[in-house]
């Protein structure tokens, strides 16, 4: 019988059959579904769709750790908008960089959930008044988390804790020179505490709060407000004490924890923040306590957008107030009080973590909170912190060696040019290079006299040679040092940049790391370190930071832009 070979219908059914088993038997493994969000396919519980709708959210990084969680949730619900399964692809940050970003066009979200109105504000005043239009219909408020001072418990109980304790009061301990011994404790030292900068929505709303503290109001400053000399006097006392800043909450506890009640008396934090390190730290060395100012603070309630500009689709804006809509549910809602963010309903019964165990009081009261004042006040407000912080005197040095020859010499030049723009007339810089040798490209002098000769001088610097680590720092550090002690009120710091390790000092490296601070006097001036690539020695530059309570920042040539923008961020 001859061979019967068969139809081609026959193959058609095989091969659909074969597609269909090992499709399936991919998709119980979960292989499938990653690969077609590649190619932009999804497969919906809900039935099929056409694809993926991604909707960007730039967010507040207070509430990063719930936002995260919410997204895997919402995801999971697979909502769709005209027949496409929504994606959320989350950006954190500060509120204040976002501002920028988003007036310079940098950024274009499709959500933007800042940390408070201040910032939807300044930015809906800015779209009106230089694009004539509206950036947004309306907002929504997701959370309400206080604004406090958070305080080692038993320098609280010093101050009165827990009875109330107030901003003036902070005021008035910090500006004391006897400082802890003014209170029956000397052992303690002087108080010192910190807050985020302004750039940081903490940071901002704390220089409000301290307007606010001092003019007696919870509402309404006015610009002449702003001009009475007793906010001038109080802010200048305030922020005198300042020992750091930053642009991380989570930093600032971080280091508070790190370095001890010696270090930092205090620093102003979200509520969250302190509930979070207690669980974390195990209220170690002790734990820290919420104070609700006395004259009111700030209820941060994250307000959320969803913009109208034009990148933003109708689908997409229907996507967002889906979004918004399912963080305000009852299941978000209690998710977010678990994770230490008060729900935005004002009648829900709170539980734990809202307790005395993680530092914190369950029931406040709404009657002294600060409002957020009119657009033009929050532009005065920012100047004026800019006239009354400590101006800084800063040596900044810059690594010239061999290796740092092309982009890695290009990109830092770049970065120091960004950094010396940031500072303000009053501030102070030195600015020193090194291969084998040291030169002094700028001597030390106030920005307002020399800051553009200084960017031209940094322009035309180029690499070769070794590199004299420990002899720059040491020559410089010694002078820092002197200069503190014949004008103190300033903030006196370095910056120091280098690529590798050291291969041409005259001094030896235990007699460089001996002539350091012990990492225990707290009033010598900072180094703040950059261990630049991937050849630069970190352990070096970790043990420099921590011996005068500076800090290491690890960065590439990609990064460097950005690294210097948050060094900028400490003065």
């Amino acid at each position: 019988m001859a061979d019967v070979k068969p139809k081609p219908l026959f193959w058609v059914v095989v091969f659909t059959v074969a597609a269909a088993l090992t499709g399936y038997a991919l998709h119980k493994a979960g292989i499938l579904e990653p690969w077609l969000k590649v190619a932009n396919i999804s497969i919906s519980k809900k039935g099929k769709s056409s694809g993926f709708l991604e909707v960007s959210l730039y967010s507040s990084s207070a509430k990063k750790d719930w936002i995260d969680e919410m997204i895997k949730q919402f995801h999971a619900s697979e909502k769709q908008v005209g027949g496409k399964v929504v994606r959320i692809k989350v950006f954190h940050g500060n509120s204040g960089e976002q501002l920028d970003d988003l007036k310079a066009g940098k950024i274009k979200p499709d959500i933007w959930s800042p940390g408070d109105e201040s910032w939807l504000q300044m930015a809906a005043e800015h779209w009106q008044s230089v694009k004539q239009k509206k950036l947004f219909d309306g907002y929504s408020q997701l959370v309400n988390v206080p604004l406090v001072i958070a305080m080692w418990e038993p320098m609280a109980k010093a101050m009165g804790y827990p009875k109330p304790i107030g901003w003036q009061d902070i005021a008035k301990i910090a500006a004391n020179p006897k400082g802890w011994a003014s209170l029956g404790h000397p052992e303690w030292g002087k108080f010192r505490w910190g807050h985020t900068h302004p750039d940081a929505n903490s940071g901002f709303l704390t220089i409000i709060s301290e307007v606010y503290a001092i003019l007696g109001k919870t509402e309404g400053i006015t610009p002449d407000d702003l001009r009475k000399p007793e906010v001038m006097s109080f802010l200048k006392e305030a922020e005198g004490a300042v020992e750091h800043y930053g642009l991380s909450n989570v930093w600032m506890d971080d280091l508070m924890r790190a370095k001890g009640p010696a270090y930092l008396s205090a620093t102003v934090q979200y509520e969250n923040t302190i509930i979070f390190g207690n669980e974390k730290y195990g209220g170690k060395p002790f734990k820290l306590v919420a104070i609700y100012p006395k004259e009111g603070c700030f209820r941060t309630r994250h307000p959320t957008a969803v913009l109208t500009e034009d990148w933003i689709t109708p689908e997409k804006q229907e996507a967002g107030k889906a979004f918004i809509a399912f963080l305000l549910s009852n299941d978000a809602q209690a998710k977010a009080m678990q994770m230490g963010l008060r729900p935005i309903a004002k009648d829900t019964v709170l539980s734990a973590p809202f307790d005395d165990a993680h530092g914190v009081i369950a029931k406040i009261s709404d009657d002294k909170a600060f409002q957020v004042p009119d657009e033009g006040v929050l532009k005065r407000i920012r100047d004026l912190w800019e006239e009354v912080k400590v101006p800084a005197t800063i040596v900044l040095i810059l690594d010239r060696s061999g290796s740092m020859k092309g982009m890695p010499m290009e990109n830092a030049k770049a970065g120091a040019v960004q950094f010396v723009r940031s500072m303000k007339p009053r501030d102070q810089l030195k600015i020193v290079v090194f291969h084998n040798e040291i030169s002094v490209l700028s001597e030390m002098c106030f920005i307002r006299e020399c800051g553009e000769t200084a960017v031209s001088r940094l322009e035309g610097v180029f690499a070769e040679g070794g590199t004299a680590l420990y002899d720059v720092i040491f020559a410089n550090y010694k002078t820092l040092k002197e200069m503190k002690k014949n004008q103190p009120n300033r903030r006196y710091c370095m910056l120091i940049l280098s690529d590798g390790q050291d291969t041409s000092s005259h001094i030896y490296r235990h007699d460089f790391t001996d002539s350091l601070p012990k990492g225990e006097d707290y009033d010598v001036p900072k180094i703040y370190t950059i261990a630049y690539g991937a050849e630069a020695d970190k352990d070096l530059m970790a043990m420099i930071a921590n011996k005068t309570n500076g800090r290491l920042f690890k960065s590439t040539p990609e990064e460097i832009m950005k690294t210097y923008k948050e060094l900028s961020a400490n003065f």
